[in-house]
């Protein structure tokens, strides 16, 4: 196995053991104890994100069109970041759980983020995110850059990073409980 085989089998490791959750509690009344929650801190690490993967995207693959970047980045970011939210306050025995007439979408993944024990950013999250990404943004710049296998490994590299990051920020600044 050649050297770098193996940091890169190391660093996934790694990276999938930090993410998993390593407990699990029965009591059902959690609560954030810090003053940020997930949620809270949503809006820093879009803007975060966009600019990483636009640049990535834009100078390192070459794709060289800041006008479409910003967009096709911006609407892939939008999917993977909103499909979490709503797949955690889906309720399986009730297709209607996201939309009640008084309360709307909105409530219900704010409540969702408020009042679930589990930090948003997992290793299903990062799968969530390479798979709703990667097809938008890889599908539209495919022909406009000089090499696709680049594109291809600048968009998994930057989420990975992006994902990663994310991670960190809320490990750092989200405090919870039961």
């Amino acid at each position: 196995m050649k050297k770098y085989q193996i940091i890169i089998s190391v660093a996934v490791s790694s990276l999938l053991v930090l993410m998993f959750p390593m407990t699990a509690y029965a009591n059902s009344s959690w609560h954030w104890v810090s003053a940020a929650r997930p949620l809270d801190l949503l809006p820093a690490v879009v803007i975060v994100t966009l600019a990483v993967e636009t640049v990535a995207v834009n100078y390192i693959a070459k794709v060289k069109n800041l006008k479409r970047v910003i967009p096709v980045i911006s609407l892939a970011n939008l999917v993977s970041f909103a499909v979490p939210y709503i797949w955690i306050g889906i309720d399986p025995n009730n297709i209607y759980s996201l939309y009640t007439p008084d309360e709307g979408i909105f409530y219900a993944i704010n409540y969702t983020a408020e009042h679930t024990p589990l930090f948003t950013v997992t290793v299903v999250f990062l799968l969530i995110t390479l798979l709703a990404e990667t097809p938008i943004v890889y599908l539209f710049f495919r022909k406009r850059v000089p090499s696709k296998n680049i594109l291809f490994i600048v968009i998994i590299a930057a989420n990975i990073l992006t994902t990663a990051m994310t991670f960190a920020v809320e490990r750092i600044f989200c405090h919870g409980e039961w």
